[in-house]
């Protein structure tokens, strides 16, 4: 029992150790300091914690990561700064956590560690990436908060209850693991269009051109082995970022592709586009479908209804 409570208390510093690393370091070596926790028999690595020069050093790095985390776009500078900090700091805590083993287990627990640590770290630089794609900054506090929040409740869960503190964090590491990539699909998205509006305000784009764009060679054999083998005759194709599609199945929200009219393919056009680094296919059926086309800050946003 006791070891697997030396394990849960592992997992629980490196997962909130990639919210706030400083905030994990300053509060668990302040309740050490002050007699709160007595670790000097289940966790005597820890006491270096409550060194008075670890905790200064957490405290002024706390200190700056409090009031960067709360301004727009400076949170995501720092956290892009973080992400060899975070998982390192998670590393080292899980390893100070188990105490003196081979050192060949000391490289699986950093390695571990590292990891879980930099899951949460994704989970939460994605959030706020995305957060910054709004313009008022109180998203930006009140996820602040509630991550502060969170890792003083999980810390002092760990104290009282290290399995049940685990569970929590295997369930937030799972959500993690669900969210980060539709996450990360939301922000590329955000970068392409301001890309796109940026050069659209330096230079006319090409409308022609980039509906009569040729189909790589790739996207071309791709769909020749949808098509059962034929080679395809596209009439057109221009590239697209699929938004909202809850109503078409076989799209994926937030995915880069081509829209293909093909010569020989009556009803519906062809959709290709990638997700996790290969092609998928779908089919847009013409049918009842009524297409918009609505101004948006960004860009010009077709909708079909």
């Amino acid at each position: 029992m006791e070891i697997l409570e030396t394990l849960c208390v592992a997992l629980g510093f490196a997962t909130l150790a990639g919210l706030n690393l400083y905030l994990v370091v300053f509060v668990t070596g302040l309740a050490i300091n002050q007699g709160w926790v007595d670790v000097s028999s289940t966790y005597p690595d820890l006491l270096v914690l409550g060194d008075p020069a670890v905790m200064t050093a957490a405290g002024v790095f706390f200190c700056l990561e409090f009031f960067s985390d709360k301004v727009p776009w400076v949170d995501s500078l720092w956290d892009s700064i973080h992400t060899l900090v975070r998982p390192v700091g998670g590393a080292l805590l899980a390893i100070h956590t188990l105490g003196p083993t081979e050192p060949a287990f000391d490289v699986i627990v950093a390695l571990l560690a590292g990891g879980t640590t930099l899951v949460a770290h994704s989970f939460k630089s994605g959030t706020r990436l995305a957060l910054n794609a709004s313009p008022e900054p109180v998203t930006n506090i009140a996820a602040s908060v509630t991550e502060d929040i969170a890792v003083l409740g999980g810390l002092a869960l760990m104290s009282v209850n290290p399995i049940l503190a685990a569970i929590f964090c295997i369930l937030f590491l799972g959500v993690s693991l669900y969210l980060t990539p539709k996450l990360f699909r939301r922000i590329r998205a955000f970068f392409w269009m301001l890309r796109y509006k940026a050069l659209s305000l330096v230079s006319r784009p090409d409308r022609e051109g980039l509906m009569y764009a040729g189909l790589s060679s790739d996207e071309d054999q791709y769909l020749g082995t949808i098509l059962g083998g034929r080679k395809a005759d596209p009439t057109w194709s221009t590239k697209v970022l699929v938004g909202k599609c809850k109503r078409f199945p076989g799209f994926t929200t937030m995915t880069f592709g081509r829209l293909i009219c093909e010569n020989q393919t009556t009803g519906y056009l062809h959709f290709i586009g990638r997700k996790m680094w290969r092609f998928y296919h779908a089919k847009l059926s013409l049918s009842d479908l009524e297409i918009t086309q609505e101004p948006r800050f960004f860009r010009r946003r077709c909708c079909a209804v």
